[in-house]
């Protein structure tokens, strides 16, 4: 299948970048209005009461014009910023001295022809045009304290929303960008993720396989990768068929062959009873390999009943009797009392079985082997204790690894070390847990936790 290199431009990781510098400007922009808002020059509103009461006597006398001179203190802390007369050009006086920010707003309120406004300027109000005759006056008064702090919260009532409204939208425009550029592929990629765990050779990748950037590539990679995955389960599960029937066809044959020769003087003969033990040894040994095969690769499915643990037990221990007569009386289970389990009762008694003869095969030749239960509220724990030397706690996670034997000296019959790791594979489907530990009072413990209810 042909992969798409990605070029330059189409990089995702050139275009996150992209993003990161929009978003970088976004900010800055946002810090360079905020500082603007801040330093704004300020704006123009209704002159107060305040003027109209107080100068109203003195403009109605038209005599007083003489007295009306910038600079000039007219009633209390009422003080002429600038004067205009209509008849004379260039007639426009203003106060000297006055600072560059006084100065700007009473030109910029000396020839208008509306109702007086009023505009705050470091710590005083420059209110006008008040009008005498023809002539046009710009007033100033200090303001009070309660008028300078009711101007602070109001520019800051005004500012403090306006900038949370723009870093909501900011981050809501970088959230979506980042969400349809790069969370939701992830989010698919995911998806498809656990579909090709499940077993899919097709996932559902939508249109990212036609991406042209990093994605993109990823997407063509995984769905390979699952053409490829799908090729090599079924090539295994022909294999596993194959070697299922080519082993177990020759051992039959052999189990035939040696019952068609059996004698009562053969049945008698020590290398009579080997050759059969060794038969059916390795006939368990082949089971094991492609159980374990089998679960490892999903082909077996689950056969969910109603399962009964005692009964299972029982079950065991008659078999176990019926094979030889030595097991008699040698596990200690409760036979009631236990509750029943909604699980597949093949690979339950293929669990149990495999732990209680591996507590026979490393346990004394007349140890008894110790089951104890739990019940919890969604639980079922099942003890298997033996009376054995138990294991070195350095090789206790070596446990269940596939072949791993703790003490094959000591146990030249006691298999090839597939027992506990087959029972750990067949305890993860049935969604258990399986853990083993060397008990206070000798021998080694294996806890099997088994959910009640799938």
């Amino acid at each position: 299948m042909k992969n798409h290199t990605t070029r330059w431009y189409q990089s995702l990781t050139l275009r996150l970048l992209a993003l990161f510098w929009f978003l970088l400007l976004a900010a800055t922009l946002a810090a360079f209005t905020s500082a603007f808002y801040l330093t704004r020059p300020p704006q123009p509103e209704a002159a107060g009461t305040d003027f109209e009461r107080t100068l109203r006597p003195i403009l109605e006398e038209v005599d007083n014009y003489s007295l009306l001179q910038p600079g000039r203190l007219l009633v209390g802390e009422y003080r002429v910023v600038a004067r205009k007369n209509e008849g004379d050009e260039g007639g426009l006086e203003m106060t000297q001295g006055l600072s560059q920010a006084v100065a700007r707003a009473a030109l910029s309120l000396i020839d208008l022809e509306n109702d007086p406004l009023q505009i705050a300027v470091r710590g005083q109000y420059v209110a006008g045009p008040f009008f005498m005759g023809e002539a046009r006056l710009i007033i100033s008064r200090p303001m009070t304290g309660e008028e300078v702090a009711e101007l602070a919260a109001r520019d800051n009532q005004d500012l403090l929303p306006n900038l949370l409204w723009m870093a909501v939208a900011m981050s809501g425009i970088g959230a979506l960008i980042l969400g349809v550029w790069f969370v939701r592929p992830l989010r698919r990629l995911r998806t498809a993720t656990r579909e090709i765990a499940a077993g899919s050779a097709n996932p559902n990748l939508a249109r990212l396989p036609r991406r042209r950037d990093e994605l993109g590539e990823l997407a063509r990679t995984l769905r390979t990768t699952a053409v490829e995955l799908a090729t090599s389960r079924d090539a295994q599960r022909r294999l596993l068929s194959d070697v299922s029937h080519e082993l177990r066809s020759p051992l039959a044959r052999l189990q035939v062959a040696l019952d068609l020769l059996e004698t009562p003087e053969l049945r008698g003969s020590t290398h009579w009873k080997m050759l059969e033990k060794d038969i059916l040894r390795l006939s368990r040994i082949i089971d094991s390999i492609l159980w374990l095969s089998r679960l490892e690769n999903g082909i077996s499915k689950l056969e969910r009943e109603d399962v009964s643990p005692a009964a299972m037990l029982k079950e065991l221990e008659s078999d176990l009797i019926y094979e030889n007569d030595v097991y008699r009386n040698r596990i200690i289970y409760p036979h009631e009392g236990l509750p029943t389990l909604a699980t597949d009762p093949i690979l339950l008694r293929l669990i149990i079985e495999n732990l209680v003869r591996n507590a026979f095969q490393y346990g004394p030749d007349d140890g008894k082997v110790l089951i104890d239960a739990e019940v919890t509220k969604h639980h079922l724990q099942l003890s298997i204790h033996d009376q054995g030397p138990g294991v070195d706690e350095a090789t206790l996670d070596q446990l269940f690894v596939p072949f791993f034997r703790a003490d094959p000296s000591r146990h030249h019959g006691a298999g090839v070390g597939l027992g506990l790791a087959l029972c750990l594979r067949a305890t993860a489907v049935l969604s258990g847990k399986l853990e083993a530990s060397n008990h206070p009072d000798g021998g080694l413990e294996v806890r099997l936790s088994l959910p009640l209810k799938p």
